[in-house]
This record gives C-alpha cells, sequence and structure tokens, in this order.
C-alpha cells in the first residue's frame, strides 16, 4: 500500500506518527529510480511494508515516452539506505480456493 502525501515533509511527519504508535521499523527516507518519488516504508502490523511517497513523475497521457528495461539492481532506488533483506518477502497467510 502507498500513500501519497503532498511533500518530502509530509513523508517524514508520517513515518515519525508510525514510530510513536510503534512502528519505529522502515525502510527510507529514499528516492526511487523510476518515477523518482521519495519515499520511506513502514513496516505494518502483518510485517509487510506500507510506503509514503512524494514527488513521483506524472507522464501525461499524450506524451511519446520511451520504454525501458532495468535491471533489477538498477531500478529500485536511487539513495538511501540497502532495502531491508525481507522487504519483497509476502507475509500474507495462503488462502485455499477450493
Amino acid at each position: 500500500m502507498s500513500w501519497d502525501v503532498g511533500s518530502v515533509q509530509e513523508i517524514g511527519l508520517g513515518a515519525a506518527q508510525a514510530a510513536r504508535g510503534g512502528y519505529a521499523a522502515g525502510w527510507g527516507l529514499g528516492r526511487h529510480v523510476l518515477g523518482a518519488n521519495y519515499f520511506y516504508y513502514v513496516r505494518d502490523p502483518w510485517g509487510s511494508y506500507c510506503e509514503y511517497s512524494a514527488d513521483i513523475d506524472f507522464i501525461p497521457a499524450d506524451c511519446d515516452w520511451p520504454a525501458g528495461d532495468h535491471a533489477p539492481e538498477d531500478a529500485m532506488y536511487l539513495w538511501g539506505p540497502p532495502p531491508p533483506d525481507d522487504f519483497a518477502t509476502n507475509y500474507e497467510p495462503a488462502v485455499d480456493c477450493e
């Protein structure tokens, strides 16, 4: 889940509020490569991560934008601390659909 907030200031305020509520573990502050948005991820009660994000690139529908193929190790973040080892782990319980 990601909350699109109005500024880097609001990212910091959201992270501080989460920490005061007992959710201090996270990842960031950083900047994504794709989208060039600032981010901070908070570990949620289920062990996954929720994102505060601001200032993402906007590409108008009538803009001709070239596609790109970005290597995974070069696509996650431009700067900031490295992500936690379990960042991409899905902690949701498996659901039996039968």
